[in-house]
């Protein structure tokens, strides 16, 4: 089954980016056969939504210096192996449980670039403007994706 996850802290302003556009494009990501998980914190909960035979996007908000609403991209087995020299907002714990636990899943992470963390319940004002470009850059990405995974298969 192909499952979108998004991790992140809502409360923490752009740490939630990856939450909100997940519920943004959930209904055209269901329409096309996803299962959209949103994990927030609890990486547990995420960790366990994930089956062996899944596809799986991860998406989380990422801090490495970048343009602020970029958005990055790798395969999980490259995150597993690579996220210790990347600066994910979560340390990617997920990653963690999957090497521990030995689960290989096929996919990819999704990483949207942050401008600003910190106590409140909206994005920042430099995301909110950009908000509607990155969902749909987020929608096509994983539409283009999964065609490049078909055509591979």
């Amino acid at each position: 089954m192909n499952k979108a996850i998004g991790i992140g802290n809502r409360l923490m302003m752009d740490d939630g980016i990856a939450i909100a556009v997940l519920e943004s494009i959930r209904d055209n990501l269901k329409k096309i056969g996803w299962e959209v998980i949103i994990g927030e914190t609890d990486l547990l909960f995420s960790f366990n939504q994930i089956k062996e035979d899944d596809f799986v996007i991860i998406l989380d908000a990422t801090y490495s210096g970048g343009l602020a609403g970029s958005v990055s991209y790798c395969k999980l087995e490259e995150a597993i192996t690579s996220y210790g020299a990347m600066n994910y907002q979560h340390d990617m714990s997920i990653f963690d449980l999957m090497r521990l636990y030995s689960k290989y899943v096929r996919g990819y992470f999704i990483g949207i670039e942050i401008a600003e963390v910190g106590f409140q319940c909206e994005l920042s004002d430099t995301l909110k403007k950009m908000f509607e470009d990155i969902c749909l850059y987020v929608e096509n990405l994983i539409k283009e994706i999964v065609k490049e995974e078909i055509s591979y298969a």
